[in-house]
């Protein structure tokens, strides 16, 4: 793929061929103006949208081509997923730089429909635009049962928190990534969590469909700042029990609290519900039990039942912080 050769609008062809044919549910895809897409009685629409720029979000010494497309789809799932969705399909935005090379385009390219594949999420539109680094914004659209949407703010005092996965394998990832040496298989692994990430996007809409939640978030920006999220939204607290938080083989703690890109889906449930080995059952992934939404308007963090200190409360753009991400 000669970026060259094609220019604009033969790329925009040949992204068009390598994407293929949409679901039903879009009436018209690439080739107009604009996607037309019919959704179904009784669903809502969801939108998220999210950028990946170089140098900002991601380098070309600690990421390929292929894993990066993979991600720029994947953390758009997550987020759809965690408001209980399933995914419809997603528009590309592309910012190139005359230098790149037509391998980095094709692995890009690669990753990101492999990833829109197995999630049956077709690009359905999107721009292409010549600038001075490489970036790939997208915008992702779902579809929720109308008032069934998990929400950051309907979190309850009495309801208990729950986490899909493991965390702090991301950053512990990126860490092994930056060392700039040869890495073990172990840290192959973590570094893989972090390159191209699986988020369990499906979690969210398994637990709309059976009625467990109605409150949920995925942990991009470290589990203590997302869950700070939901406490603010919903305007309560929690207790969360640090002996409880499932940390990756190879992470820290350190890492599982604040470090950020796990993308798993962190959630309550009322405390009447199934215990977290059962509706990880259901959901087909861990689920670990972490603490409690509380009335009183702070998170506690405790150890054997005794709050500790403060931590880093994780990734923030545009403001200084102890965590180190790609991000």
């Amino acid at each position: 793929m000669n970026l060259r050769e094609l220019g604009e609008f033969g790329l925009i062809e040949a992204i068009r061929r390598r994407a293929g044919a949409s679901h039903p549910q879009w009436r018209v895809a690439i080739g107009d103006d604009a996607a037309l897409l019919t959704p179904k009685p009784g669903e809502e629409l969801v939108f998220t949208a999210d950028t990946v720029v170089e140098n900002v979000h991601f380098r070309w010494r600690t990421t390929d081509p292929k894993s990066l497309g993979r991600k720029a789809l994947a953390v758009n799932l997550s987020d759809v997923g965690a408001m209980g969705a399933r995914p419809l399909g997603f528009l590309l935005t592309l910012g190139l730089p005359r230098s790149v090379s037509g391998k980095t385009l094709d692995g890009f390219l690669s990753g990101l429909l492999a990833c829109a594949r197995a999630a049956r999420c077709p690009l359905v539109g999107g721009d292409v635009t010549r600038a001075g680094e490489f970036s790939a914004a997208i915008t992702a659209i779902g579809a929720v049962t109308r008032g069934r949407a998990l929400l950051r703010s309907a979190a309850r005092p009495g309801d208990r928190v729950l986490v899909t996965g493991r965390l702090g394998a991301a950053a512990a990832g990126l860490r092994a990534l930056e060392r700039r040496k040869r890495l073990t298989s172990a840290e192959l692994a973590l570094a893989k969590r972090q390159r191209a990430p699986s988020p369990p996007f499906r979690a969210g809409p398994a637990l709309v469909r059976l009625g467990l939640s109605r409150c949920a978030i995925d942990v991009s920006d470290g589990l203590v700042r997302d869950l700070s999220h939901i406490l603010d939204e919903s305007r309560v607290g929690a207790r969360l029990a640090l002996e409880s938080v499932p940390v990756a083989k190879g992470a820290t703690l350190d890492d599982a609290l604040g470090g950020g890109e796990d993308y798993e889906l962190l959630f309550t449930v009322g405390p009447r519900a199934p215990s977290a080995a059962v509706i990880g059952n259901r959901l087909a992934c861990r689920v670990t039990e972490l603490g409690v939404i509380t009335r009183q308007r702070r998170l506690i963090l405790t150890r054997a039942g005794r709050p500790v200190a403060p931590i880093a409360r994780g990734y923030e753009h545009f403001k200084a912080s102890s965590a180190r991400s790609d991000k």
